[in-house]
């Protein structure tokens, strides 16, 4: 659990200012700080890998659907553990906002990685 703890990520964006860093896994059990630090450090970004939607952590969506809409994307965790059909149904119940939606799905992953 050590690499993942999201307090390691404070020092990593410090440190290297022009590093893009995008969390994974969802920063379990850390995601109060995790939003906090992406506050902090223009660089730092979220996925939802590793997460089916229905269980995506509410203080994330809410940090999406206030400050935070440029900071979330997209990622699921097919094949290794969740099948596209369990991704696209729990999709529709995440409480997103009609704009954040295209930017998690889309416009912030090809920001960030320049696609």
């Amino acid at each position: 659990m050590e690499p993942q703890k999201v307090e390691h990520l404070d020092e990593i964006c410090w440190f290297f200012p022009e590093l893009k860093v995008v969390m994974k896994h969802g920063g379990e059990p850390w995601t109060d700080l995790a939003w906090k630090l992406m506050l902090k450090y223009e660089n730092l970004y979220y996925m939802t890998s590793a997460f089916a939607p229905k269980h995506y952590p509410k203080d994330i969506i809410h940090f999406a659907n206030t400050r935070g809409a440029d900071k979330i994307m997209y990622a699921g965790y097919f094949p290794m553990g969740l099948s596209l059909e369990r991704i696209f149904s729990d999709m529709p119940d995440v409480p997103f906002k009609d704009e954040v939606w295209p930017k998690f799905l889309r416009e912030n992953a090809k920001r960030v990685f320049k696609v």
